[in-house]
């Protein structure tokens, strides 16, 4: 029931200009409804009797149904005319921007930052506005191009040097949640890597709680990018390889990383961003694992603090997170869930509630 009024709650949200018109065009047709049938007129003349003839008449209302229904009828007028000239507006300025919009400085916060770009960067910016999160957050794109690289009034340009200390202030850096460091995939630079190192040393040097995920080309410059305080690095030639491999033993593997990884369509792979609900502390993996997939959630992986009990189960599987803690892909079916732990999961929408 809740889903269902939240759904009604968001069409109507959307639908704003439509709800009024429709209300504000009810009410005057009941109006001349009354008056048609109180003062015995037709539908034209009850028509031409509602029309506004100027505002100074409402000094001289008397507490008559006719002069009521006139005023009533007023106001309809004025709420429709508003919600004609809001509408016509917002369509010219979607118009006007229909190019992109061009910033000098931004002024956001919690925002996501793009440094760089390359050819993939426009399926990155459809999937981030497909999102729950991104499609609401501010996105600025900070590279050096004369013209605006992605056309869209919901992307904000900055033109400026992705690694230069002034160019990410004016980009927001310093309020920033996310920063996504792409590598020139283009061939304009001899050293791709090295920049996408200095692009993430000047991030960190200037804010460290931003997010930084870094694309690189090589798997060998990995370690650079770690000492750099990089979060996230993605290795294209790693990646790749991997895949391929994985591919050609278990046939079809890269369908399910594809959609897994693909926004638009079927389930995708989700860090629960709230703390572990207290039913779940001290509970198994297999048992919490049992009672999500009876919601659609597959449990996949805890990133748990890294200490003694953590080690104990980590195996092969035990791989490196962030603020001194580790990602447990699969744990063995006895690993409890504490608390401060956060679980990955698999599922068809983001669960904000487990």
């Amino acid at each position: 029931m809740a889903r269902l009024l939240n759904e009604i709650k968001g069409k109507l949200k959307r639908n704003t200009f439509t709800l009024i018109i429709f209300l504000a065009s009810f009410v005057y047709l009941l109006f001349l409804i009354i008056i048609m049938l109180y003062s015995r007129l037709d539908f034209f003349s009850a028509f031409i009797f509602l029309l506004p003839s100027f505002m100074g008449s409402l000094a001289n209302v008397s507490k008559s149904l006719p002069d009521f229904a006139r005023l009533i009828c007023l106001f309809m007028y004025i709420l429709i005319l508003g919600a004609i000239i809001s509408k016509i507006s917002e369509k010219i300025i979607v118009y006007a921007l229909r190019g992109g919009i061009i910033m000098s400085r931004v002024k956001y916060k919690n925002h996501l930052v793009i440094c760089g770009w390359n050819y993939q960067a426009p399926t990155i910016i459809e999937q981030l506005l497909s999102t729950d999160i991104y499609g609401k957050r501010q996105i600025v794109i900070l590279a050096n191009f004369s013209e605006i690289p992605y056309k869209s009034d919901k992307i904000i340009y900055v033109r400026g040097i992705p690694w230069k200390r002034d160019d990410l202030v004016r980009a927001g850096i310093l309020t920033a949640d996310t920063a996504i460091v792409l590598s020139d995939l283009n061939g304009r630079n001899a050293n791709p890597d090295g920049e996408s190192l200095l692009t993430v040393l000047a991030i960190e040097a200037l804010n460290r709680n931003v997010y930084t995920c870094a694309q690189i080309l090589s798997s060998q410059n990995r370690e650079h990018l770690q000492n750099a305080g990089s979060d996230e690095i993605i290795c294209l030639d790693e990646f790749g390889g991997t895949l391929l491999v994985s591919s050609a033993i278990n046939h079809g593997i890269s369908r399910v990383i594809s959609e897994l990884l693909n926004f638009n369509i079927g389930s995708e792979v989700y860090r629960c961003k709230k703390p572990i609900p207290d039913k779940f502390i001290d509970r198994t993996f297999a048992e919490v694992a049992k009672e999500l997939i009876d919601k659609g959630v597959i449990l996949i992986a805890v990133e748990t603090a890294r200490d003694e009990y953590s080690s104990e189960f980590s195996s092969k599987t035990f791989l490196t997170a962030i603020n001194e803690k580790v990602l447990i892909l699969n744990p063995q079916r006895n690993f409890k869930i504490r608390k401060g732990d956060f679980l990955f999961v698999i599922s068809q929408k983001e669960p904000y509630k487990l």
